[in-house]
């Protein structure tokens, strides 16, 4: 019974349809989708966690308060029952590298983890912008197949009326209800890979299967946008890479930790205040505390252990250094492939503009030849296949385009278009 109230609950929470622009993606995902919500909340415990942690290297603030009844002693021993006590503690530590290293080095592992937090929204974020591109190219592909399909069975009437005037050859007739075939198998193809895609951009938004997604397009100004030289992006990725700047944080924590580690004999100076309560019954007020202040100098170290540990902190502080300079390389590496692959499908995307007004024109050609009898359908259909190809492939080069565009967006942690 709980189980069905919570999923009705859930049911009547999601709409039975949303519109997915190009601009409300992180909107839905944040309300809706449960691996955007995880970051959220570990966000959240993280930052939680530092505070914590800030908290605990300052100094100490306790208060306790106990009721001791004795229900059976043996020997027999007459005392007042039950007895109470109480304790409110407040220390504060004045010296301490020890703290002063933790709170530094909980300062990096903080930064750390978050970055890699929002790293993890980021990705979230470009495969949710990559997804909906690609959904939106196989719907674009899907509506051009469709008016292929549309346009083979015109073709094929006009045949029928021509072959029963004895006009073309039976091989004709056969060739079009084969071009008709050809294009339903295009438009099969097309509408099962939309779909395919357009469950998987439901499920990363964290939409169930019976919620209706309506697509809106997304036509930013491509050719207004400009370029710019490669060492622009790499110099951004330097500074915005969330990848390096999560290990930058975590090689400047292993130095703190081994800074931490080879300074731990240094003596603790703290200083305290406690109040303290013992009777029969509660206090009542802060006159029955009793008071107590206090100093404490305090120094440890385990002669086995420090040289070893030491060590093991040098050793690691040198792994993340290097783990560093390698994120670096690994991440201006794909900054340049990303780099090289907008320059290829930017050139591609003109290319292909410029290829579409030409089959279109040499369609709309051969349509007029073969009405006056000028062509046979074999050319005609040679043209039709080749403005198609040509419609599907500006639809792939702009879309491709545009998720380039996006992931060097990721890759340099700025808008490269906007």
């Amino acid at each position: 019974m709980k189980l069905f109230l919570i999923s009705l609950i859930i049911s009547l929470s999601k709409p039975d349809t949303v519109i997915l622009r190009y601009e409300n993606l992180l909107q839905i995902a944040e309300r809706f989708s449960p691996a955007y919500r995880e970051i959220k909340f570990s966000k959240n415990a993280s930052a939680y966690g530092f505070a914590g942690n800030i908290a605990s290297a300052i100094g100490i603030a306790d208060f306790s308060i106990t009721k001791n009844e004795v229900t059976y002693q043996n020997p027999p021993a007459s005392f007042p029952t039950p007895q109470y006590s109480s304790n409110l503690t407040l220390s504060a530590t004045l010296l301490s590298t020890n703290n002063l290293f933790k709170a530094v080095g909980s300062y990096f592992d903080f930064r750390n983890t978050f970055l890699n937090q929002e790293d993890a929204r980021r990705q979230l974020l470009l495969n949710l912008k990559t997804v909906y591109l690609n959904t939106l190219k196989l719907k674009k592909t899907m509506e051009a197949y469709t008016k292929a399909l549309e346009r083979s069975r015109l073709y094929y009437e006009l045949i029928v009326e021509r072959y029963k005037l004895g006009m073309v050859s039976k091989t004709d007739s056969l060739k079009g209800e084969i071009e008709i075939k050809n294009a339903e198998i295009n438009l099969l193809s097309a509408q099962n890979a939309y779909l395919k895609s357009l469950e998987q951009l439901k499920s990363l938004l964290g939409l169930s299967g019976n919620v209706a997604v309506v697509l809106e397009d997304y036509e930013p100004q491509l050719d207004s946008f400009q370029i710019r030289e490669k060492e622009f992006y790499l110099e951004n990725a330097l500074r915005n890479n969330f990848s390096i700047k999560s290990y930058s944080a975590l090689m400047h924590s292993s130095r703190v930790n081994l800074l931490y580690t080879s300074l731990s004999f240094v003596p603790q100076i703290s200083f305290g205040k406690t109040w303290y309560y013992s009777g029969n019954g509660l206090p009542q007020n802060l006159q029955e505390y009793s008071e107590r202040e206090q100093w404490t100098i305090q120094a440890y170290i385990n002669l086995l252990s420090y040289p070893f540990a030491v060590a093991q902190r040098s050793q690691l502080e040198r792994a993340y250094t290097y783990r560093y300079k390698k994120t670096i390389l690994e991440v201006l590496t794909k900054v340049k492939n990303a780099y090289e692959d907008l320059l290829f499908n930017s050139k591609t995307f003109e290319l292909a503009k410029l290829r579409l007004e030409q089959s279109e024109a040499a369609y709309s050609l051969a349509r007029e030849q073969y009405k006056e009898g000028i062509i046979s359908l074999l050319q005609l259909m040679d043209a039709e296949t080749s403005y198609l190809q040509s419609e599907v492939g500006l639809i792939e080069a702009k879309y491709n385009y545009l998720i380039n565009i996006e992931n060097l967006s990721y890759l340099t942690g700025m808008e490269v278009i906007r």
